[in-house]
């Protein structure tokens, strides 16, 4: 938001710089982002008479024309359809910036040198609107004058961040910042809130209201005789500030209403109503040829304002082209209006439309905010259009706003902010904020939406006095063993297994579309639509992380030899009713040809550093449909599937344009809770060395290698203390409708170190147990 420092000094006339502004706002209320001088741009722009203009020898459109500037002559190619001899215009010198990087180099234009550039009005930023040619000084204006000199527009502008003020709709305003800084310097604001001006005039009855709940008030007030006339420089000056164009009065004193005192306002042409007024949400085929000359396709989402036949505004966006004042205007309708501030902010999404009155409304203006505003619009048009004149009014206040009251506690201040105020000095600063104390009860004044709570108070009497004046001091805190949370635990070692694995951990939207799903084989029938889609890419809820995750691969794999992702985040079904499930999905490239078990040995290791000491993995028909039917399997934790590893279709692959076979995996974080960190017995520690020796066997395609490592398990439960599956082959021409697979077997003593022929005759017996049902040793 654009705050003009000369507007601050109107009314705090003490004080001193922009600078101490911006200290004053940054420690006290909200962040400043940027000081920059009004015009900033127009000290390395000069006035200059064009003293010959010449065809451009190697084009039609292109003109050579000579300048004088501080006594040396320059050459300048302009295209400006209006350029000739005798014009006095604005030329921006080499190295002037004229703002968003554009800045002014000697070059060379179809082979002839410019030394500057001619400049239109648009181009050094005094108007907002396109124009056609370059600007066309009076014959008197001072030659060699800087432009920033001769505009004579000297103000400071102060950026305050917008996102630090969301929750005070009072604040977006020029008022509402004087305000702040009044209190915060303990001065007298010279402001008064005007009276209501039109409340003793004939109420009329041709305003109508269907739409109570969400508008909560509507004022119309119709007035005669007036002039669309030009606007006095103060209201002209204020617009400047905000980069608005001034055009005629009826148009800016609305403008001026909507940056001075933060109420948006609209003047409609009386005349070119067809009555009543009615308020009501949108017909399914109803249009709205918009002020900005675009016409939108309404929603019966939308708020209206309409006439008898026709739709007039969308209101607390944008107004109707065709109802708008005019230099012939002679009646007129100010209307102001308190409105559903989600049902706006979603009309403005829906039509892609973004104007500064709906980033007003969006924050829940107050109600009572909208007479008072009427009331100064109406002032100020009687004083500058004495023959101005109000015939009625209209007030639709369906709810009337609330006066609100917080008991006033300061020794619960005082424990709150760890510092001892004085009654006294606490009761000045809420008088100075408005808050008015009787009986230990706080009026809280009616612009102050945030204010509901005793913790709100104490914030503003310690954002008012300084939070450095707030003495450090111990946190006063009871400590006990903690107990902690298996859920985070479980989250945090996975998170740091995977990373740990060289996966980059990842936040995608929790959102997909069509397309997306499409290249993975399916549709958005069973997902959950969005009601108010954030764009074309974000219309339903994802159910997987896999798709976003694939996506991410395609953006990001130019850039790497390999890539493994990963995400831990809620994904969202819709069977019987809406479930949330956080799920742990990932994604890695391989240059093998058979990736499936690349991938298992990871969920292994990874389910043994979660304390998950029993699983297997087993073939399913119930497989989602980006994965490899052959190449794919359930995770089986406490006999029950958390879901399935393998990898994903090489088609589905390709339509990511990836190039690499790509393994993934896709768990149930939820189910995996109930089987983690499971209780392990302990167990006495063997003085005696371990041994160990690899085992291969080869069987058929169909036998699982778990059925294998559970026979060598039960060979000899008292000596073998672990068996790992750590390799497995296939090769159709070698071995087909087979596979190799490779066992480590570990086995140790408590009381005895296992010799050699120990170790040859268990090898013995489990080779005879397998070869029984399994395969052959290879």
């Amino acid at each position: 938001m654009k705050i003009s420092y000369n507007l601050l000094k109107k009314y705090i006339p003490e004080l001193e710089s922009p600078q101490q502004v911006a200290e004053l706002l940054t420690m006290h209320t909200a962040e400043v982002e940027e000081i920059h001088e009004s015009g900033e741009i127009l000290n390395n722009i000069f006035i200059v008479e064009i003293l010959e203009v010449q065809k451009h020898p190697d084009s039609d459109k292109l003109n050579l024309c000579k300048v004088i500037h501080q006594g040396k002559e320059l050459q300048i190619v302009c295209g400006a359809p209006n350029v000739r001899k005798g014009l006095i215009v604005p030329l921006a010198i080499v190295w002037a910036d004229l703002g968003a990087g554009f800045v002014i180099k000697k070059s060379k234009i179809r082979g002839e040198t410019s030394e500057g550039m001619l400049c239109g009005a648009d181009e050094i930023w005094l108007t907002t609107e396109k124009q056609d040619g370059i600007m066309e000084l009076p014959q008197g204006a001072t030659i060699w004058m800087s432009m920033k000199e001769y505009i004579g527009n000297h103000d400071t502008i102060i950026e305050v961040d917008n996102k630090a003020i969301n929750h005070r709709p009072d604040l977006f305003s020029h008022i509402g910042i004087a305000r702040e800084l009044a209190v915060i310097l303990w001065r007298e604001l010279d402001f008064q809130y005007p009276k209501n001006a039109f409340s003793e005039f004939p109420e009329n009855q041709d305003i109508q209201v269907d739409i109570a709940d969400l508008v909560r008030r509507y004022i119309g007030v119709r007035m005669q005789n007036v002039e669309n006339i030009q606007s006095p420089d103060y209201i002209d000056e204020l617009l400047k500030t905000e980069w608005v164009e001034a055009k005629w009065l009826l148009v800016d004193i609305t403008n001026y209403c909507l940056y001075l005192y933060g109420q948006p306002t609209h003047c409609f042409d009386a005349d070119k109503l067809e009555w009543a007024i009615i308020v009501r949400m949108a017909k399914a085929g109803e249009t709205l040829l918009a002020l900005n000359d675009k016409t939108y396709e309404l929603t019966e989402d939308d708020i209206v304002i309409a006439d008898q036949k026709k739709v007039i505004a969308l209101w607390g966006i944008i107004g109707w082209k065709d109802t708008a004042v005019s230099d012939t205007t002679k009646n007129i309708i100010i209307e102001a209006a308190h409105f559903d501030q989600a049902v706006v902010r979603k009309t403005g999404k829906t039509h892609g439309l973004r104007t500064d009155a709906l980033n007003v409304f969006e924050k829940d203006l107050q109600p009572d905010m909208a007479e008072k505003w009427v009331s100064l619009i109406i002032e100020e048009l009687q004083k500058h259009i004495p023959s101005a004149q109000i015939v009625w009014y209209s007030d639709v206040y369906s709810r009337a706003q609330e006066s609100v009251t917080v008991p006033f506690d300061l020794e619960f201040i005082n424990r709150l902010i760890g510092k001892k105020y004085e009654k006294q000095e606490v009761i000045s600063i809420l008088s100075n904020l408005g808050i008015q104390e009787k009986d230990w009860e706080l009026s809280i004044p009616f612009w102050r939406k945030d204010l509901r709570y005793k913790a709100d108070i104490a914030e503003e009497i310690t954002r008012i006095s300084g939070y450095d004046e707030v003495a450090l001091s111990n946190i006063r805190i009871n400590t006990w063993a903690v107990l902690q949370n298996t859920w985070y635990r479980l989250k945090r070692d996975s998170r740091n297994f995977w990373i740990q694995q060289g996966f980059y951990d990842m936040y995608n939207y929790s959102f997909v579309w069509s397309e997306i799903m499409e290249k993975i084989w399916q549709d958005c029938t069973d997902l959950i639509p969005l009601k108010n889609s954030l764009s074309e890419e974000a219309t339903h809820m994802k159910w997987s992380h896999i798709p976003n995750l694939l996506k991410t691969l395609e953006n990001n794999i130019k850039q790497f030899k390999s890539l493994s992702v990963f995400e831990i985040e809620k994904v969202y079904t819709n069977n019987t009713e809406v479930s949330e499930t956080t799920m742990l999905s990932g994604l890695m490239t391989s240059k093998a040809d058979i990736a499936y078990y690349e991938v298992q040995k990871l969920i292994s290791q990874y389910l043994k550093h979660i304390g998950v000491p029993k699983y297997f993995f087993e073939k399913t028909k119930d497989l989602p449909s980006f994965a490899h039917a052959w190449r794919s399997a359930s995770i089986m934790v406490r006999g029950k599937s958390i879901w399935t590893l393998g990898e994903i279709h090489p088609l589905i692959a390709k339509n990511f344009k990836l190039q690499d076979t790509i393994a993934y995996f896709d768990i149930d974080l939820e189910a995996l809770e109930l089987a983690a960190y499971s209780i392990v017995k302990a167990k006495e520690i063997s003085e005696f060395q371990e041994n160990s020796f690899d085992i291969n066997f080869t069987i058929s395609k169909e036998t699982k290698g778990s059925q294998i490592q559970a026979t060598i398990e039960k060979t000899d439960p008292k000596y073998i203390k672990k068996v790992e599956l750590f390799d497995i082959y296939e090769d159709e021409e070698k071995l087909p409708g087979k596979r190799s697979i490779s066992f480590k077997v570990y086995i140790q003593a408590i009381d005895k170190t296992l010799d050699d022929e120990y170790k040859n005759n268990l090898i013995q017996e489990i080779v005879s147990k397998v070869e029984k049902k399994w395969g052959t040793l290879r």
